[in-house]
């Protein structure tokens, strides 16, 4: 008899875990500003997929780990010809993309599968791999300044904070509102800001 009453209860415990935790994901829009001492200061518009698997959860609080994976654009192309000076152009376009992995405590909205709470909070930390190109500013033999783009990568900490407003039926989904920021330790060491809208669902 004590056997069966240790397997039911392992057999509810289990139940109990794998009700404790969740998968959700989001997409959206954001800007980042990127800030290096070897470069010039570049924003850039991105797009965001943001996949977080949630553990360890109760009514209104949860841990999660999450991948906000962002991808984006900046700068500009210009190109004309003049007849005395001829053709000239001018390229800033680049690129960026940013991929951390956050440990996260949530709390309110969008923190557990049952909650229905309007708002929700959550804050991390974790460690990010950035690429992108970058502007570097030289100088040329005569003393003159220029530019020449290159790509570059750089690791380092990671840290971020938000709140989430549930919406929908139930409050199961939540627009998310993201800060973060980045600080690379390898390479030209860049210092990332970033704010981010997300819908999860």
């Amino acid at each position: 008899m004590k056997k069966i009453i240790l397997l039911a209860s392992l057999c509810l415990a289990g139940v109990q875990a794998s009700q404790a935790q969740h998968f959700s994901h989001g997409v959206g829009v954001g800007i980042f500003v990127e800030d290096a001492e070897m470069a010039d200061a570049k924003g850039s518009f991105t797009f965001t997929y943001s996949p977080r698997f949630s553990f360890a959860e109760t009514d209104k609080t949860s841990f999660s780990i999450g991948i906000p994976l962002n991808v984006g654009f900046s700068g500009s192309y210009n190109a004309n010809y003049d007849s005395y000076y001829g053709y000239s152009e001018e390229n800033t376009l680049g690129y960026m993309i940013n991929v951390p992995l956050m440990l996260n405590f949530n709390i309110g909205a969008g923190s557990a599968r049952g909650c229905q709470n309007r708002m929700g909070y959550f804050i991390g930390a974790g460690y990010a791999y950035h690429v992108g190109s970058v502007n570097e500013v030289l100088l040329d033999e005569n003393g003159y300044e220029y530019q020449d783009s290159n790509t570059e990568y750089s690791t380092g900490f990671a840290a971020n904070i938000g709140l989430r407003i549930g919406v929908g039926y139930k409050k199961k989904h939540n627009i998310e509102i993201r800060t973060s920021y980045m600080k690379g330790v390898t390479s030209y060491k860049p210092n990332v800001f970033g704010v981010n809208c997300l819908f999860n669902f």
